[in-house]
Formats: structure tokens, sequence, C-alpha cells
């Protein structure tokens, strides 16, 4: 004599546990492949261009405020530095991206451009925001 299988009583957890598994994981996957910017240590507000590049991660930052203070890497430097950190600038190959503020002076960029070109920066890369 076959006696009946009790019947299974569905648990609605049982169909909640896969999704958690999944959105935790996806969760995981996204925090490890964003890419980690570094933000200077003042406000910069880049001009703005109709051409959009993506910046490379990696590469080192030099950010220049509106009144003319410089940030290496995230640390506050004075332009008599620049030559020195530069100097020390790992060999990498990446460029070197320049965060200038829009409302810094044209004559002031130029004069700091020309400085990083004599300091043998081999790309500079100025960052600029996309106009919609």
């Amino acid at each position: 004599m076959l006696l009946p299988l009790p019947k299974r009583r569905s648990n609605p957890e049982d169909n909640v546990l896969p999704l958690i598994n999944v959105v935790f994981l996806l969760l995981i996957f996204f925090m490890l492949a964003g890419a980690l910017v570094q933000e200077p240590p003042f406000s910069v507000t880049p001009p703005e261009t109709r051409h959009t590049a993506s910046g490379e991660p990696d590469s080192q930052y030099l950010a220049i405020a509106a009144d003319g203070r410089l940030a290496y890497n995230g640390d506050i430097i004075e332009e008599s530095e620049l030559a020195a950190h530069l100097a020390e600038r790992s060999e990498t190959g990446a460029p070197l991206q320049v965060r200038a503020d829009n409302e810094l002076e044209a004559d002031r960029l130029t004069r700091l451009l020309t400085a990083l070109r004599e300091a043998d920066v081999a790309e500079i890369r100025l960052l600029t925001t996309s106009q919609p």
C-alpha cells in the first residue's frame, strides 16, 4: 500500500532568497568595477566644451583654483614646489590631467602649462565639462 506524500507548503521566503543573492552580487560587482576619482581639496569648476573625452582613473592630476592655488594629486602645493613634485612623478606613461577652474585667468594657465612643458611632462590633458 502506498501512502500519500504530504503536500509541501510553499514558503514565500524561498522565492526571495535568490533575488537577494543576485542583487548582493551585482552590488559587489559595481563597487569593484567602478572607477574611483580623486577630488581636489578645493572647489574647481572646469570650463565647458562640446568635445567629450573620458579621463583615466589611474592618471595623475593637477588642480588649479580660480585664485591660483594648486593641488597635485589631492595635496595642496605651492607653485615653487611644482617642479619637484613633477620630478618625483612616476614614469607610468599616464597623462597629467589639469583641472583648471573656469574663472582662472588665461595668462596664469598659460604660465603653468609652460612650466609643465619645461618639466618634460609628455602628455597634458586639460579637463573640461561637456556642454549640453
